[in-house]
């Protein structure tokens, strides 16, 4: 066959078989290839021919705040972008419109400038509100980020609690050594069992103020006024007040415990003892209110007054208190005012002739000492912002506002280094006020603080508007402070007002509940021993023969005589040499003697039940049990001279 005719045939012999295939036939021998790549279509490589995802798509960053603190905080994004915003309430009590205010105001800007991602809600709360309006808005949930509070009240605001929480961050974890460094030994002020509670912005004190225009038209000296003794200070009032009518040697909030202080101190009084314990109720406290009273009243004639007659007028105004008290001094009506820095700028707008300097030493030669307190910065526990809340502390606290502070509203500063800045350091106001801050004593920072104020405000106000003898005032302030913070009475004074006091044999034996009392109605079977016989209901009356033994013809009556209101007797009958009388008591321990009929005492010669005679000195004494049982002295031997 020719070969040309052999080829073409088996070039169509292999046609026909790559047909057959093509059509359908059963063997499939071709393969595909995968593609690997991001198959995400959202992905910034997203790779349109990929069959197979190999995990390597990547995605634009989601950029946002990632601080969950904050007002815009983004939960999904994953790069922060700076953008964080804060939103903070503030709550502070610088008087409206004074130069407090204009000084705080001047730090919010500085603050708002160098951090503008912070949104302030500024809010006022008057100094004597704010305490317990936070304490309430933070028992509520509702309280401030921030918030601005004197240093004897964070213990007590702190001892608040909320979940078992206090109510005040504690800023320790948030400081570090170079900043509590710079606050010197201020801190101690604002530390109350290792817990930072606040930090200090600035310190006040009261000081004496004088007008200089009264002082020289009555003649009287003062250049060296530093220096002045009260003795000084005292006649340099009298001299003002005797020159007319309408002048005041002095005047100053009389009733308000702020302003007792530095009479306490200057007759060695504190408000408490070493461990804590209040001390209101002393011999500082009477002679300080005497003091006070003499300034107030005057000197009957037949003293030691400067008059002739040795009497002495008042030269303490009457009602003089925070509202007039300024008045009165711009008017140039009073010498003289007890009060602090942040009344200068106020004074110094009003054109008065004046100066400052510290209060005088007492008659004991110890300085009135003022209360030195602190005010500050705190933190809510509540917060749901509290690192930018301490930012914001740390700024309203700091270096820059205490020099503000100081320039603008004359406020002491209490970190050292604010008194080395050039233009604080020449203020003489700071410097001077500083000269008495020294001759102070630092403001408790004890939670029992609180309960301190009440009572001492009450105890001027029983003096001075209602007549109670200092002595019965201090004691029942001490009663008040002591039944406030559950201590056991110390004083004999009617704390429950229900008409018994704690001493004596006629004792209330639960000061702190007027339904307990001798003589209450006890119902029984409720565990309260309500009318003080030792027994809850239970009747147990017993009759008891008291009986004086005398060989004296002189005696012609005994009046047998008990301390226990009640049972006080009248004379008994006469057997021979032998007085009885029989009485009838409840369950307890009754002193008892008797007196003749010229009310002379008959002795201390008692004898015991078992016949035992003895003379300690002391008035006889018998008890009956609960069950009845007597035991004691029953019987008294009057010793008559040989």
């Amino acid at each position: 066959m020719d070969n040309k005719i052999l080829s073409l045939l088996l070039s169509m012999l292999m046609v026909s078989m790559a047909a057959a295939g093509c059509l359908g036939g059963d063997d499939d021998d071709t393969t595909t290839t995968d593609v690997e790549g991001c198959t995400d279509s959202t992905a910034t490589n997203y790779d349109a021919d990929a069959t197979v995802d190999d995990g390597s798509c990547t995605f634009p960053a989601v950029t946002g705040c990632m601080d969950s603190e904050a007002s815009n905080y983004d939960s999904a994004a994953v790069e922060d972008d700076g953008s964080c915003e804060y939103s903070l309430t503030v709550w502070h009590s610088y008087a409206l419109d004074s130069t407090e205010e204009e000084a705080f105001n001047n730090v919010i800007a500085n603050f708002e400038a160098a951090y503008p991602n912070y949104n302030l809600d500024v809010q006022y709360v008057p100094f004597d509100d704010l305490k317990p309006q936070y304490v309430t808005a933070a028992q509520a949930g509702s309280a401030p980020d921030v918030f601005r509070l004197q240093n004897d009240a964070l213990g007590e605001v702190a001892a608040n609690t909320v979940g078992g929480v206090s109510i005040i961050e504690d800023l320790a974890p948030y400081m570090t050594p170079a900043e509590l460094t710079a606050y010197g030994t201020s801190m101690s002020g604002v530390t109350v069992n290792g817990k930072i509670l606040g930090l200090p912005q600035s310190g006040d004190s009261l000081a004496l103020y004088y007008n200089k225009d009264v002082l020289d038209l009555v003649g009287v000296d003062y250049t060296n006024i530093s220096s002045w003794t009260f003795e000084d200070f005292y006649g340099a009032a009298v001299t003002v007040s005797m020159a007319s009518d309408d002048h005041w040697g002095l005047c100053f909030p009389y009733k308000s415990a702020y302003q007792f202080w530095p009479w306490l101190t200057g007759y060695g009084g504190a408000i408490f003892d070493d461990q804590g314990n209040p001390t209101i109720n002393s011999a500082s406290t009477v002679s300080a209110i005497q003091t006070i009273q003499l300034a107030l009243y005057g000197q009957p004639a037949g003293g030691s007054g400067p008059l002739p007659d040795g009497s002495a007028p008042s030269v303490l105004k009457p009602g003089c208190d925070w509202g007039n008290m300024e008045d009165m001094f711009k008017d140039g009506e009073t010498a003289f005012i007890i009060q602090g820095p942040w009344a200068y700028g106020g004074i110094e707008a009003s054109n008065v002739n004046f100066g400052h300097t510290v209060m005088p030493l007492s008659v004991l030669g110890i300085p009135f000492s003022p209360f030195v307190g602190m005010k500050g910065w705190s933190v809510s526990s509540g917060s749901d912002a509290k690192g930018a809340s301490v930012v914001l502390t740390k700024y309203l606290s700091g270096y820059d506002s205490q020099v503000e502070f100081a320039k603008t509203a004359k406020l002491l500063p209490v970190m050292p280094s604010v008194l080395e800045d050039p233009i604080v350091s020449m203020d003489s106001v700071v410097s001077g006020f500083g000269a008495q801050m020294a001759r102070g004593f630092g403001a408790p920072a004890y939670a029992a603080m609180g309960s301190i104020w009440g009572p001492t405000d009450s105890m001027l106000a029983d003096v001075f508007d209602n007549g109670m003898a200092p002595e019965d005032a201090a004691r029942k302030a001490q009663a008040a402070i002591e039944k406030a913070l559950g201590l056991t009475l110390t004083v004999d004074d009617d704390a429950d007002d229900d008409g018994y006091s704690i001493d004596g044999a006629n004792a209330d034996c639960n000061d702190n509940d007027a339904t307990v009392y001798p003589g209450a109605d006890d119902p029984e079977g409720d565990g309260i021993d309500q009318n003080c016989d030792g027994i809850d209901g239970v009747d147990v009356s017993v009759t008891v023969t008291l009986m004086v033994h005398t060989d004296d013809s002189s005696i012609t009556g005994v009046n047998f005589k008990g301390a226990y209101a009640g049972w006080a007797l009248s004379a008994g009958s006469q057997d021979g040499m032998m007085w009885s009388v029989e009485i009838t008591v409840n369950p307890g321990t009754y002193e008892w003697g008797a007196e003749d009929q010229s009310t002379n005492w008959l002795g201390t010669n008692c004898e015991d039940l078992d016949g035992t005679v003895s003379d300690d000195g002391s008035n006889c004494e018998f008890t009956v049990a609960s069950d009845g049982t007597v035991t004691g002295q029953t019987k008294l031997h009057v010793m008559v001279a040989a």
